[in-house]
């Protein structure tokens, strides 16, 4: 069915609006953008969806991690946790439990507190505007597996181990001089390895690493973290 409700642009004309406000004003710009998910019934009824049976401390917890000196910011691949994620996190920045710009600044670092919230709204408000927007569209309905298998999980303690090792591949990526397509394609493919470390699926994991292992040999980039994550998945008795 197509949809044919205002509240989405309306939701676009807000976030507009807060991307191009004054650092002064966001707290205003906050409200206005949970007045609008309020005032919508595509927004309450997808809302209502994402918060059945979520766990916000559980997933605010897994988001908001720290590694090293660095704080770092792994939203969920899953569009209603991600959705349900981010709506209380800004509920509580508009309640004042938590400090937006402060928050902009410590998992999205840069030179100016203005460069840090232009990177805050492409790495926390877009994901979640995008999330939204497809379950509005779409419709929200319970997804089946196409393929059933059974899972065999990863230790809980494998994707801790390696969170410092995926950091700096990241980095290596992201500063080395590879093409722009080679480098994006680098990318992707480490976020969908922490996609997989998230999912705790062994074969996941392993097919994933193995592609992105190859991949970054094939450049001479991050040899000293492959080795070391390749020592981390045998340890916890993922590669033989």
């Amino acid at each position: 069915m197509e949809y044919k409700g205002e509240g989405i642009e309306a939701l676009v004309t807000v976030l507009d609006d807060m991307q191009g406000a004054s650092l002064i004003m966001t707290d205003k710009k906050i409200r206005s953008l949970l007045k609008c998910l309020a005032y919508y019934d595509e927004f309450r009824v997808v809302l209502e969806y994402c918060s059945n049976g979520f766990d916000y401390a559980a997933e605010k917890k897994k988001a908001l991690q720290r590694v090293g000196e660095y704080h770092v910011l792994r939203l969920p691949k899953n569009p209603t946790t991600l959705v349900a994620l981010v709506t209380n996190m800004l509920v509580e920045f508009d309640e004042g439990k938590a400090d937006f710009l402060s928050f902009c600044s410590e998992f999205f670092p840069a030179d100016t507190k203005q460069a840090s919230f232009e990177k805050c709204f492409q790495g926390f408000m877009e994901p979640f505007k995008l999330a939204l927007v497809g379950l509005v569209v779409d419709g929200v309905k319970e997804e089946t597996p196409l393929v059933e298998r059974t899972v065999e999980f990863a230790p809980n303690g494998l994707q801790e181990q390696t969170e410092y090792l995926l950091v700096a591949m990241v980095r290596a990526v992201d500063e080395s001089r590879l093409a722009e397509n080679d480098r994006k394609d680098l990318l992707l493919m480490l976020e969908g390895f922490s996609a997989a470390l998230d999912s705790r699926d062994t074969l996941m994991i392993k097919s994933v690493w193995l592609g992105i292992k190859k991949t970054l040999a094939s450049f001479k980039l991050c040899a000293g973290e492959i080795a070391k994550t390749d020592e981390l998945l045998r340890l916890y008795l993922l590669v033989k």
